[in-house]
């Protein structure tokens, strides 16, 4: 019975010996990944990994997906660089390792043909010529707004308009006590006000938000929503606002 314990107990020292985490780019293809089921990191880590899928978990939002990295249910967490950024500042547990994956350009989707995208293709081609997308995402990388201090235009003339977002996305979009914040919805209220239309927003899982987009639940889609070949044979993208890089989370050891 000893031997058989001290076999098992070399196996597992092997084991961990063997097996040193996750430090650089090329460690994620031993490793058990998790990710945001959903989003655009599903089609990269497919290219990454050619397709062997076996050892990727999907977890319904960031959060979640932080959890099961703490409580050791995967080797690393793959995410956008800023929201990466926002859980490593508040929790120390965790760290964002230096290489990047990909860099992706953020759009706003619709549904294929719909003639509102040019409409908000105007305003943003305006809003970045002023400077306000800019000065949106700057104050962002270092706080955050009063949600109740975001104007969205309520009693416009020309009726509604519907975003969908997932807010539960730092700092693009975050749902609070007080209502929602973040990046993206600062930017479609002033695309409200260039259009003259009353801001509603509606917050749904990244894997919902195309469904409620085809199903004519929301007008549009902006959420730090990558532009994608693969989603525009179904959607159609406004010009790039920003951009971000797909990082590796890892414990922080």
């Amino acid at each position: 019975m000893m031997k058989k314990l001290l076999a098992l107990m070399l196996v597992i020292a092997s084991a961990s010996i063997c097996w040193a985490g996750v430090e650089k780019l090329e460690d994620l293809k031993t490793a058990k990944i998790g990710l945001q089921s959903g989003s655009s990191t599903e089609i990269t880590i497919r290219e990454f990994l050619d397709g062997k899928t076996e050892n990727v978990s999907e977890y319904e939002t960031l959060a979640s997906l932080i959890d099961a990295l703490k409580e050791g249910k995967i080797d690393a967490a793959v995410m956008d660089l800023s929201p990466a950024t926002y859980f490593a500042k508040e929790d120390k547990a965790i760290k964002i390792l230096p290489d990047g994956l990909k860099t992706e350009e953020y759009g706003i989707a619709f549904k294929k043909g719909n003639p509102l995208k040019a409409e908000v293709d105007k305003a943003l081609s305006e809003l970045k010529a002023d400077g306000t997308i800019s000065s949106i995402i700057a104050k962002y990388r270092t706080d955050y707004a009063d949600p109740e201090a975001i104007d969205y235009n309520i009693g416009a003339k020309n009726g509604y308009l519907w975003v969908g977002c997932d807010a539960a996305f730092p700092p693009y979009d975050i749902k609070t006590a007080q209502g929602f914040v973040g990046i993206d919805i600062e930017l479609c209220a002033a695309i409200a006000k260039k259009l003259d239309r009353t801001l509603i927003v509606a917050d749904y899982t990244f894997e919902v938000l195309p469904i409620a987009l085809n199903d004519g639940r929301i007008d549009m889609i902006c959420s730090a929503f990558t532009i994608l070949d693969e989603r525009k044979t179904t959607m159609d993208f406004t010009a790039s606002y920003d951009s971000d890089v797909e990082t590796i989370v890892v414990l922080n050891k």
